[in-house]
């Protein structure tokens, strides 16, 4: 398998599929600018985008989210450019014309779990929690999460992920649906089964998940991100988190 080294994160190209790793498990596989960076620039590379893409997390997390230590000293133009960023990244997800699978272990919060939801696929070990839990450092979904997520569950159960910031364990998200399946042991052999679909046929089957999703307003998602930014209360409660 063909390796491309990529830091934050790694890059490996079979002959069935495309693994995405991110590589940074001494940070819980933070997804800071420069890790969305990566992960943009490796998607547009187009290994073999007919193959199915593999995206998981090295270590025990898939992600914590976004890096509040460099979150903490944002403007209001950083949070827009951040959440843009990782628009752009989730879209291409969506684009990739192979089916697209994120494969989640340890814990999927925040913007790790906004990143997971632009897959078609989601396996989740049996300890993985999920959840957006960042209203209480005033972080609200940025990569159209929210949107995302509405396909997956009831509206009164996206509510309580966001408002209430509960974080479900794997059992509760798959009866839910928010999860497809959950496995604890290699998942390689069921990606490379879906490299028998054709970019037509994952076109097809995506769509309509996508017209359900309807369109994401990523100018206002984008701003509404950046409004706690401009007044400072992001800022402050990330830097009283960090100092404990």
């Amino acid at each position: 398998m063909a390796k491309h080294a990529l830091q934050p994160i790694r890059v490996e190209v079979g002959n069935t599929l495309v693994r995405l790793r991110l590589t940074r498990p001494d940070r819980y596989n933070v997804l800071d600018t420069g890790t969305l960076t990566s992960i943009e620039d490796a998607l547009a590379e187009g290994h073999h985008r007919d193959l199915p893409l593999l995206l998981e997390g090295e270590g025990d997390v898939f992600s914590v989210g976004a890096d509040i230590a460099e979150m903490a000293d944002f403007s209001s133009d950083d949070a827009v450019a951040y959440s843009r960023l990782g628009q752009r990244v989730a879209d291409a997800l969506e684009r990739w014309p192979g089916v697209t699978v994120a494969r989640l272990s340890g814990y999927a919060l925040g913007t790790g779990l906004e990143l997971a939801l632009a897959c078609d696929v989601l396996i989740g070990s049996s300890d993985v929690r999920l959840g957006l839990p960042g209203l209480a450092w005033a972080l609200v979904p940025c990569l159209g999460g929210l949107r995302r997520l509405s396909c997956r569950l009831p509206a009164e159960m996206c509510s309580d992920l966001f408002l209430g910031g509960e974080v479900l364990e794997a059992q509760r998200a798959l009866e839910l649906g928010l999860l497809d399946r959950l496995s604890d042991g290699p998942v390689d052999r069921f990606v490379a089964g879906l490299s028998e679909f054709t970019p037509a046929a994952v076109s097809a089957v995506r769509g309509i998940r996508l017209d359900r999703q309807g369109e994401i307003d990523r100018a206002s998602e984008a701003e509404l991100f950046a409004q706690p930014f401009a007044s400072g209360e992001c800022q402050k409660r990330l830097k009283k988190l960090l100092a404990g």
